[in-house]
């Protein structure tokens, strides 16, 4: 059976998915439930995560909550006025950085060979 969610691009999915959920999700969690949802077959788990996790991070509907757990902008309270502009202007640097070192774990994560635990014999 073809889920009408699987016509859908990986970002609408996960926005899809943060929506239903009505919080936020460790993005491990909610890119393989995209993945899954999607059906889409891979023949590298890493990449794949890494595609869609570049997707989320370039879309300004979702909003990196911190240690690796994501959310959506239309959650977070707005600021207004300028006080929003500075602080918009003395965070971009460090968003970008942090986007930076958390693509960096998620490469590290998943280009680690996996090692099987031994069976008992």
């Amino acid at each position: 059976m073809v889920h009408p969610e699987n016509q859908l691009s990986e970002v609408e999915i996960a926005y899809s998915i943060l929506r239903q959920v009505g919080s936020a999700m460790y993005f491990r969690d909610l890119i393989t439930e995209v993945l899954k949802i999607k059906g889409r077959k891979t023949q590298s788990l890493a990449q794949a995560l890494a595609e869609v996790h570049t997707q989320i991070n370039m879309d300004s509907r979702f909003v990196h909550m911190g240690k690796g757990m994501w959310g959506l902008a239309e959650w977070v309270p707005q600021r207004s006025g300028s006080y929003q502009a500075e602080e918009t202007a003395a965070t971009a640097s460090d968003a970008t950085l942090r986007r930076q070192q958390l693509l960096a774990e998620i490469q590290q994560d998943y280009t680690e060979p996996m090692v099987e635990p031994a069976e008992n014999e």
